[in-house]
């Protein structure tokens, strides 16, 4: 399984690259942050990090694949999961680079879903396309999900059409929905006052 970090967004909300901020005082930025995570599942053997082309000079560091978008317009997470599922070897799973309390045991449960789903499928089943998280009303957790070479043109369909959202590029029968925990590892910082939680959050439990 692939390992992948998605940090190609702008990080108009946040104000600068959010991919940049160091929070996690032992553990680099929230790119090597995310990585780190990754890399701490025994099922992921190979890890990227999916990017726009002007940050590539600056990710040359990590140790990681770079996967720059290859699609022209604005970046989307979109583009960046198209463009690492067709170099990178699939099953890729995939996170944003924004997530600065998640955790290997969240992680966890997309993986053991996924092998269960796996075991349990018959000839006649459809394709497993996606594990991802699903919460009490019906939101998909879109970035954060396992996503499988079969899930390769419905994405790229998807984006030809200019539809921009990785929740509803799949049909639903491909997804092996797992509950969403409810947890603080969810929390996406999009802005600087949710940074700012976060840090107020790792300072207790230090």
């Amino acid at each position: 399984m692939t390992g992948l970090v998605l940090a190609g967004g702008l990080s108009s909300r946040f104000g600068n690259d959010k991919s940049r901020v160091v929070l996690h005082d032992d553990a680099g930025d929230m790119a090597d942050f995310s990585l780190r995570l990754l890399s701490s599942l025994k099922e992921v053997r190979e890890l990227a990090v999916s990017c726009r082309a002007d940050q590539v000079e600056d990710m040359k560091g990590k140790r990681a694949t770079l996967v720059p978008d290859e699609e022209d317009g604005p970046p989307t997470p979109l583009k960046g999961l198209v463009a690492a599922l067709r170099r990178l070897p699939a099953p890729v799973l995939a996170i944003p680079c924004d997530l600065p309390l998640m955790t290997p045991d969240i992680l966890e449960l997309l993986i053991r879903a996924r092998a269960r789903a796996l075991a349990e499928k018959t000839p006649q089943s459809p394709a497993l396309l996606r594990t991802t998280f699903i919460d009490r009303d019906g939101f998909l957790e879109s970035l954060i999900g396992i996503y499988e070479a079969e899930s390769l043109p419905f994405l790229e369909k998807a984006l030809h059409q200019g539809r921009w959202s990785i929740w509803s590029a799949l049909p639903r029968e491909g997804n092996c929905l797992v509950p969403r925990p409810d947890s603080p590892a969810f929390l996406n910082m999009n802005t600087q006052e949710e940074f700012q939680w976060a840090v107020g959050y790792l300072t207790t439990r230090r």
